[in-house]
């Protein structure tokens, strides 16, 4: 018991330093000025300036899709590779395991660079600034997307519990993804979420390919921070609720998909 009470006094220790940032920029994004101990001031128009400005609207709808497609198509490949490895192929898994940690060497502005020289004078689609976006980004969170969902899959014991299906008369492709992929569902969606707030923090690679042609959240910060402090804070806030919500989403969705399964298993 002793072990367990400081546990949580450190663990909310850390949780309570994490936040302090976090808490002092709110109070500053809610205040007229902040000279002495005390800020002064309280004021919302921080907020609504930032609430009434379109381009914001644009650039965290721009952000919000340019973090969830890559994931999705990232997790998609991943799953698909994962079945042949797992199913057919075993042999692969090491060489797909060092393909997919080879971004870890690339990270920084090497990549965007890169993938600009190679492909800027190439016929459509690939020349297009969105796609070139979106294909960067699925390189970038290879590592995190294939790491959870490889644990994921030793987790649950995926080759014997492949062999089980088929034993009780499922097919591969179905044994795969009816059954062995919904019990890795938790690793899926922890990876997919570490994927999406390192997209969503993002700068140098989204400012190097895109650019003008696609402003993002981060780009919209960065000029919002030789304006006004204060409004600056007001978007790190917001950024950091949006980000919140989409997490909240996502683990509301998983629960909901675990709650249907177990219906049906009971039907059945």
């Amino acid at each position: 018991m002793r072990g367990g009470k400081g546990s949580s006094i450190i663990l909310w220790a850390i949780v309570l330093y994490l936040l302090i940032p976090l808490f002092m920029t709110l109070v500053y994004s809610l205040f007229t000025e902040w000279m002495d101990v005390l800020p002064k001031g309280f004021t919302l128009k921080y907020y609504a300036v930032i609430f009434r400005d379109a381009a914001f609207w644009q650039a965290l709808a721009r952000t919000v899709v340019i973090s969830i497609v890559p994931v999705i198509a990232a997790a998609a490949m991943i799953l698909l590779a994962m079945y042949v490895v797992v199913v057919y192929l075993p042999w692969l898994d090491k060489y797909l395991q060092i393909i997919c940690t080879i971004p870890y060497a690339v990270q920084g502005v090497i990549l965007p660079v890169s993938v600009l020289s190679l492909y800027a004078g190439a016929p459509a689609p690939l020349s297009n600034r969105i796609a070139m976006l979106t294909f960067t980004y699925c390189v970038v969170i290879l590592p995190y997307m294939y790491q959870g969902i490889k644990n994921s899959l030793i987790s649950v014991d995926a080759p014997r519990l492949l062999e089980a299906a088929q034993m009780l008369g499922a097919d591969k492709f179905f044994a795969f993804f009816r059954i062995i992929v919904p019990c890795m569902l938790s690793g899926v969606v922890i990876s997919s979420m570490l994927s999406v707030a390192l997209i969503f923090g993002d700068f140098v690679i989204v400012n190097t390919i895109g650019g003008s042609y696609y402003s993002t959240a981060q780009m919209y910060l960065l000029k919002k921070m030789f304006i006004s402090g204060q409004v600056t804070s007001a978007v790190i806030i917001v950024l950091f609720v949006v980000t919140l919500a989409i997490s909240a989403a996502v683990f509301w969705l998983k629960s909901k998909t675990v709650e249907i399964g177990a219906k049906e298993g009971k039907k059945a």
